[in-house]
Protein backbone atom coordinates (compact mmCIF):
# COMPACT_ATOMS: atom_id res chain seq x y z
CA UNK A 1 0.00 0.00 0.00
CA UNK A 2 1.55 3.55 -0.52
CA UNK A 3 1.77 6.10 1.90
CA UNK A 4 -0.81 8.03 -0.19
CA UNK A 5 -3.39 5.03 0.35
CA UNK A 6 -2.96 5.38 3.61
CA UNK A 7 -3.36 8.73 4.07
CA UNK A 8 -6.61 8.28 2.55
CA UNK A 9 -7.60 5.44 4.54
CA UNK A 10 -6.86 7.09 7.70
CA UNK A 11 -8.30 10.64 7.16
CA UNK A 12 -11.13 12.13 6.45
CA UNK A 13 -11.51 13.74 3.21
CA UNK A 14 -11.71 17.46 4.99
CA UNK A 15 -8.31 16.81 7.08
CA UNK A 16 -6.59 15.95 3.87
CA UNK A 17 -8.36 18.97 1.94
CA UNK A 18 -6.79 21.01 5.09
CA UNK A 19 -3.10 20.41 4.24
CA UNK A 20 -2.22 20.31 7.88
CA UNK A 21 0.65 17.71 7.08
CA UNK A 22 1.46 17.56 10.72
CA UNK A 23 -1.71 16.26 11.67
CA UNK A 24 -1.98 13.63 8.88
CA UNK A 25 1.10 12.33 10.10
CA UNK A 26 0.55 11.77 13.70
CA UNK A 27 -2.93 10.02 12.39
CA UNK A 28 -0.76 7.93 9.66
CA UNK A 29 1.62 7.05 12.35
CA UNK A 30 -0.45 5.50 14.22
CA UNK A 31 -0.28 1.91 15.07
CA UNK A 32 2.37 1.92 11.98
CA UNK A 33 4.93 -0.79 12.41
CA UNK A 34 7.93 -2.17 10.40
CA UNK A 35 10.04 -5.19 12.16
CA UNK A 36 12.47 -4.99 14.96
CA UNK A 37 15.97 -5.07 14.05
CA UNK A 38 16.86 -5.24 18.08
CA UNK A 39 19.39 -8.67 18.53
CA UNK A 40 17.77 -10.03 21.90
CA UNK A 41 19.73 -12.84 24.36
CA UNK A 42 18.68 -14.72 27.41
CA UNK A 43 17.97 -11.78 29.87
CA UNK A 44 15.63 -9.80 27.23
CA UNK A 45 13.60 -12.64 27.75
CA UNK A 46 13.50 -13.18 31.42
CA UNK A 47 12.98 -9.48 31.93
CA UNK A 48 10.51 -9.18 29.33
CA UNK A 49 8.22 -12.71 30.46
CA UNK A 50 9.41 -13.10 33.77
CA UNK A 51 11.30 -15.76 35.56
CA UNK A 52 8.83 -18.93 35.25
CA UNK A 53 7.88 -18.20 32.22
CA UNK A 54 11.22 -17.27 30.66
CA UNK A 55 13.17 -20.20 32.23
CA UNK A 56 10.61 -22.44 30.68
CA UNK A 57 11.17 -20.88 27.65
CA UNK A 58 14.86 -21.06 27.42
CA UNK A 59 14.55 -24.75 29.01
CA UNK A 60 12.82 -25.70 25.66
CA UNK A 61 15.25 -23.83 23.52
CA UNK A 62 17.93 -25.91 25.50
CA UNK A 63 17.08 -29.41 25.17
CA UNK A 64 14.91 -28.89 21.39
CA UNK A 65 17.36 -30.52 18.96
CA UNK A 66 15.33 -27.70 16.49
CA UNK A 67 16.46 -25.22 18.50
CA UNK A 68 20.16 -25.57 18.58
CA UNK A 69 21.08 -22.68 16.50
CA UNK A 70 19.43 -20.52 18.55
CA UNK A 71 20.46 -21.30 21.62
CA UNK A 72 24.05 -19.53 21.04
CA UNK A 73 22.41 -16.85 19.51
CA UNK A 74 20.60 -16.12 22.70
CA UNK A 75 23.58 -16.82 24.73
CA UNK A 76 25.51 -13.86 23.18
CA UNK A 77 22.47 -11.63 22.77
CA UNK A 78 22.23 -11.69 18.98
CA UNK A 79 19.09 -12.91 17.68
CA UNK A 80 16.90 -10.60 15.85
CA UNK A 81 13.83 -10.45 17.29
CA UNK A 82 12.10 -9.19 14.64
CA UNK A 83 12.38 -12.26 12.08
CA UNK A 84 8.91 -13.89 11.31
CA UNK A 85 10.70 -17.05 12.55
CA UNK A 86 11.02 -16.13 15.96
CA UNK A 87 7.63 -14.69 16.00
CA UNK A 88 6.47 -18.25 14.92
CA UNK A 89 8.88 -20.34 17.49
CA UNK A 90 6.99 -18.02 19.87
CA UNK A 91 3.66 -18.57 19.15
CA UNK A 92 4.44 -22.21 18.69
CA UNK A 93 4.79 -22.62 22.12
CA UNK A 94 1.64 -21.20 23.29
CA UNK A 95 0.07 -22.68 25.43
CA UNK A 96 2.49 -25.64 26.07
CA UNK A 97 5.10 -23.08 27.32
CA UNK A 98 3.16 -19.75 28.28
CA UNK A 99 0.00 -18.67 27.80
CA UNK A 100 -1.02 -16.54 24.90
CA UNK A 101 -0.77 -12.90 26.87
CA UNK A 102 2.73 -14.00 28.17
CA UNK A 103 3.76 -14.24 24.52
CA UNK A 104 2.26 -11.52 23.22
CA UNK A 105 4.42 -9.37 25.67
CA UNK A 106 7.69 -10.97 23.77
CA UNK A 107 6.04 -10.60 20.79
CA UNK A 108 5.44 -7.03 21.25
CA UNK A 109 9.39 -6.96 20.77
CA UNK A 110 9.00 -8.25 17.10
CA UNK A 111 7.55 -4.45 16.25
CA UNK A 112 9.04 -0.93 16.34
CA UNK A 113 7.55 2.10 15.49
CA UNK A 114 7.32 3.11 11.92
CA UNK A 115 5.86 7.30 11.64
CA UNK A 116 5.59 8.97 8.92
CA UNK A 117 7.38 12.01 8.51
CA UNK A 118 5.78 15.54 7.93
CA UNK A 119 8.06 15.89 4.72
CA UNK A 120 6.53 12.11 3.35
CA UNK A 121 3.23 13.34 4.12
CA UNK A 122 3.58 16.24 2.18
CA UNK A 123 5.53 14.68 -0.81
CA UNK A 124 2.91 11.70 -1.01
CA UNK A 125 0.32 14.31 -0.89
CA UNK A 126 1.90 16.14 -4.12
CA UNK A 127 -0.76 17.26 -6.71
CA UNK A 128 -3.74 16.44 -4.54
Amino acid sequence: MSLLQEIQDKCSPEMIASKQHGEIAAVVSLGRTKPSTREIGNGTILETIGLQYGNAMLDVIETAPDFRHVKPLLQQGRLIVGSPLVAAAVQGMVPSVMPQEVADRLLALTVDPAPVSVQEVVQAMEGL
